[in-house]
């Protein structure tokens, strides 16, 4: 009888811990934030804080072989920009940047640019040396701030807030780009010496609508 029951024990144990096992939903894995999303058909408006404005759009990705997919975005204000980006590791790299209607003028970087670590995270900090389209030198001294609320056309965001210290032109300037997760470039600002503009998103071609 002590076997028979001792069997029994252990066969409910058994069917006991199987159901819970079954009734435990399974855990979800947390989507990894991406800062600057890269796709095809994706495009962003902006308005200029002075007058005017501008659109960034995804024209195509292009694979690579032994490489990182890359993908050619288009600015159009009162010209024309090709950028080059694609995304290894943790970092957005940039490639190249042309201007299609100006024969000639064009910058590749190689190595390609470490343009924005993705995703973003509080006190990193980093560094690029090089020259732009025009072959003038310039160094760039980067950092993550931090999260602020930002209120901009498109809406009301969380963002995270990058700084770059740009010296080599002119004169030195400071830009800060405002990003959100999932959304990009929300806000930016440009200032030094003479030098004062900005920019914020008024919409995107993403953008979830409200329920109705």
């Amino acid at each position: 009888m002590s076997t028979i029951r001792a069997s029994s024990l252990i066969a409910f144990a058994t069917l006991l811990l199987a159901s819970t096992a079954l009734g435990r939903k399974p855990k979800e894995s947390k989507a990894t934030a991406d800062y600057f999303p890269l796709r095809v058909g994706d495009s962003w408006t902006y308005r200029n804080t002075e007058e005017g404005g501008y659109t960034r759009k995804v024209l195509s990705e292009e694979p690579q072989e032994g490489g990182p997919v890359r993908y050619v975005l288009e600015v159009r204000s009162g010209v024309i920009i090709q950028n080059v980006f694609s995304k290894a590791g943790d970092w957005v790299l940039f490639h190249a940047e042309s201007y299609p209607e100006h024969e000639g003028l064009k910058a590749t970087y190689e190595p390609p640019k470490q343009y924005l670590p993705n995703p973003l995270v509080a006190g990193q900090k980093w560094e690029w040396t090089g020259k732009d389209p025009t072959q003038v030198e310039h160094h760039e001294s980067s950092r993550v701030v931090g999260f602020e609320n930002v209120t901009v056309p498109a809406g009301k965001f969380r963002a995270i807030k990058v700084v770059s210290e740009v010296s080599g032109g002119s004169s030195p300037i400071t830009r800060t780009n405002w990003y959100v997760d999932g959304v990009g470039l929300v806000k930016s600002t440009t200032q030094g010496g003479q030098i004062k503009y900005g920019s914020e998103l008024t919409d995107y071609s993403f953008k979830k609508k409200p329920a109705k």
